[in-house]
């Protein structure tokens, strides 16, 4: 079984992740409540901490994401009546744009959702997007969302000069775990390289960030899944460069360091402040696992699976075996993966003398560790088939953070390192 978000789900969160934009979802009640919660754990906002106020028809006790609560009639007879009310109540109660996303059976309905909007005035507040891609993987959504709200929005001029000293991070979303410390880290890295962070596409990022995200010199992407298109757009629109690491994300010494060496490679700056922080930090990780290893052998020789994206697991089966000295028995990626990523990742195992673990579920191998989404760790826990697991990629289990985390660069790479020396010390 896998444990992961469709282009429904995905192309919701990315509405959801920009600060004063709001999706208004045209399907039935069954629809928003799993993604209203979702929206609210992952990126609360002030509205979150007073649901009372949210009783009305259309928001069901829930401050995020409203719905027109479509019923058979509805699907029969059509819901544009519905709609029209919906938008109304909507528009007077959210101050910021508003983006319509059609349910699966909304979506063959038909109705013309453009002709209400129209006669409300609101083109310029509020546009539909009829099929971001439904069951399709997640990243695919959120890339389809993503580029119909930069066809929709006006940027800022592309004649206009180029600042040097400012950055877009693209293909970050709600749905990457500890997205919020992952924002955090990066702009605290690229401050190295004086570097400031212009948008972050789609995570936290405000309308006017995005709005003037045209001018960057130039756009470094976290997680390809979700971001290849979106620079393709830049860069055809506004001729900015991109910034891919050949590691994927930035996990791991190892994947941090080409980033950063990419990023000072398009914009001729130097990286050394920056690879300085992260030889510290590999001084620091040295004493402790160390010293673990003096009195138990181990993380190397350890086994590990890992189901999730390429992006995600390319780094992190790299670092694994090449820093920690680590042995992959399985490795699963999940549906949208970056295929090339997911082919670098082949061809890595491959010549490694691993070509066995590509491909294959972590649920036909028993490892000392997984790094998986929290329902398939409590599966592979429950038959056996790890001893420990770090929860990646969501879903979740339902811990409740409080001090901001990451998985990504340096404080990425300090907090997996604590996780799979305590997972492996307790088995």
């Amino acid at each position: 079984m896998i444990f992961s978000p469709d282009a429904f789900t995905g192309s919701i969160l990315a509405v959801e992740g920009i600060k004063d934009a709001v999706v208004i979802l045209n399907g039935p009640t069954g629809c928003k409540l799993h993604h209203g919660f979702l929206s609210d754990r992952q990126f609360p906002r002030e509205s979150s901490h007073n649901p009372l106020a949210f009783q009305d028809e259309f928001y069901f006790g829930q401050p995020r994401v409203p719905c027109t609560c479509l019923d058979g009639e509805d699907y029969i007879r059509g819901s544009l009546e519905k709609f029209e009310r919906a938008l109304a109540a909507i528009a007077a109660k959210e101050k910021g744009l508003l983006m319509v996303i059609n349910s699966p059976g909304a979506s063959l309905v038909g109705d013309d959702l453009e002709s209400v909007i129209k006669k409300a005035g609101m083109q310029d507040r509020c546009f539909v997007v009829e099929n971001p891609g439904l069951s399709l993987p997640a990243a695919r959504g959120f890339e389809n969302v993503a580029l119909a709200l930069l066809e929709h929005m006006k940027l800022r001029s592309p004649h206009l000069p180029v600042n040097p000293k400012k950055v877009n991070l693209i293909g970050l979303s709600l749905l990457h775990k500890h997205w919020e410390g992952s924002v955090t880290e990066m702009k605290r890295l690229l401050s190295f390289l004086d570097l400031e962070v212009g948008a972050v596409f789609l995570a936290g990022t405000s309308l006017n960030e995005i709005k003037e995200s045209g001018d960057a010199a130039c756009n470094i992407v976290l997680f390809p899944e979700y971001g290849r298109r979106i620079v393709e757009w830049y860069r055809k629109s506004f001729g900015t460069p991109a910034v891919l690491s050949p590691l994927g994300a930035p996990i791991g010494f190892d994947a941090s360091e080409s980033l950063l060496r990419e990023v000072a490679t398009v914009l001729n700056i130097d990286p050394a402040p920056a690879l300085a922080e992260i030889r510290k930090a590999r001084k620091a990780s040295y004493r402790q696992i160390s010293r673990f290893y003096s009195y138990s052998g181990l993380p190397k020789g350890a086994s590990f699976s890992i189901r999730a994206e390429s992006s995600l697991a390319l780094p992190l089966t790299h670092w694994l075996y090449s820093y920690l000295g680590m042995a992959p028995l399985a490795v699963k990626l999940l549906p949208g993966s970056d295929p090339e990523e997911a082919e670098s990742l082949r061809i890595f195992l491959e010549e490694k003398g691993f070509c066995e673990a590509w491909d294959r579920d972590p649920a036909l191998e028993s490892t000392d560790i997984a790094f998986a989404d929290g329902p398939t760790l409590q599966l592979l826990k429950s038959k056996e088939c790890c001893k420990a697991g770090v929860e990646i990629t969501l879903p979740e289990e339902g811990y409740i953070h409080i001090i901001p985390k990451t998985y990504l660069g340096i404080s990425g790479a300090l907090l997996l390192l604590e996780e799979i020396i305590n997972g492996l010390r307790s088995k």
